[in-house]
């Protein structure tokens, strides 16, 4: 009993913490790349792609869903023209196609299970599907339920690029850090 407790209330935590990422990097990602929104919710450089990438793989399910919950406060501005429907689908797509991309490449041996030996072409392809299954599913939605004046085509690529971009930059900005912290720690063992 205790352990089902405590594994609720990890991913809870999980699920908070990934909530508060995505949503504080999707504000710096306003603030630093606002020039390059190419239409409204669609970015040229979109950083959070890269926090979606790393949430989920980094912590699976909690992770899909504190990007749900970052998706529902981040767009709450719809609210205000009665749009809860697409706040809550479009919250859906942003949180779960990632983890539907990476159990798809599971499943189809494309990535291990465990995601111990992940390869950079893996991770690379990864990164590839999910940009264009989030993009498609983005623009399939918005033109479905039609909020606002929307040409799928025109912002499908766009919305592909700037997720593909967003995520690189915040992988290999990861993978840098991830080198100076191994640095750092190997520098001062030698001391």
């Amino acid at each position: 009993m205790n352990l089902s407790i405590r594994n609720m209330a990890e991913a809870v935590v999980l699920s908070l913490v990934s909530a508060a990422l995505f949503a504080g990097f999707f504000r710096l990602n306003e603030l630093i790349f606002s020039a390059l929104e190419h239409s409204q919710g669609v970015n040229w450089i979109f950083l959070p792609a890269g926090f979606r990438v790393l949430l989920v793989l980094g912590m699976g399910l909690p992770g899909c869903l504190g990007i749900f919950l970052a998706t529902l406060y981040v767009d709450q501005t719809h609210l205000l023209h009665g749009h809860a429907m697409l706040i809550f689908l479009t919250g859906i797509v942003s949180g779960f196609t990632p983890w539907v991309v990476l159990k798809t490449m599971s499943h189809k041996g494309l990535l291990s299970a465990d995601l111990k030996n992940l390869t950079y072409q893996q991770l690379l392809n990864f990164t590839l599907f999910y940009a264009a299954a989030n993009a498609v599913l983005h623009q399939l939605l918005w033109a479905l339920i039609n909020v606002h004046s929307h040409q799928m085509m025109v912002e499908l690529w766009p919305m592909f690029v700037g997720d593909l971009l967003g995520a690189l930059l915040m992988l290999y900005a990861f993978k840098g850090l991830m080198n100076l912290v191994q640095g750092r720690r190997s520098a001062s063992g030698s001391l």
